[in-house]
């Protein structure tokens, strides 16, 4: 059976480009590990946030996605015991700017999202995120992606005025799917 499946795997691997055309689905997402030090904060109180980013797009024309991304981070300060959780949900667009025959592509990503946050009385709040970094299509279907971002979060969750603003590194997961394809273009 193992044979089969890889004997399946490579003449699909072989076949086709990777499926970033107008008309293909993208599902996946990323997982993320942050560090960040809020605005006026005392202390210098830093935030631990290990973040879940699934996603779901659509490639409008070649190489350019738009699509929903669900985000659910667990916050965590240095100097407190409790931590929280939230949820985000953000529209987003990805441009891809290699031709799709590449095994290795670079991508830039944008999003900006609504969500509540917080233990047992939540509040909302708002993220502005863009991202890049190089996608490495493991096969025509399947990219790894590995990308650096900047966000900024804020609204009434974090005190109306102040913002948090975090640098960090992720890496992802998309598989891409459906439509067509590029022998029939």
């Amino acid at each position: 059976m193992r044979k089969i499946f890889l004997v399946v795997f490579v003449f699909v691997s072989i076949i086709a480009d990777a499926q970033i055309y107008k008309g293909q689905f993208m599902v996946g997402g990323n997982a993320s590990f942050q560090t960040s030090k809020g605005e006026d904060a005392p202390d210098d109180s830093r935030i631990t946030t290990v973040e879940f980013n699934p996603n779901i797009g659509y490639f409008f024309i070649d190489n350019l996605a738009g699509g929903l991304r669900l985000s659910l981070s667990s916050y965590k300060e240095k100097e407190d015991d409790e931590g929280f959780t939230s949820l985000l949900a953000a529209p987003f667009v990805r441009y891809y700017f290699l031709p799709a025959a590449q095994k290795v592509n670079l991508f830039a990503d944008a999003s900006f999202g609504v969500g509540s946050i917080g233990g047992d009385d939540k509040e909302s709040f708002n993220q502005f995120s863009i991202s890049a970094g190089p996608a490495v299509f493991l096969t025509p279907n399947t990219a790894l992606e590995f990308g650096i971002g900047y966000s900024s979060q804020g609204g009434d969750a974090f005190g109306g005025e102040k913002r948090y603003n975090t640098i960090g590194l992720n890496i992802g997961f998309q598989i891409h799917l459906g439509g067509a394809s590029s022998s029939s273009k």
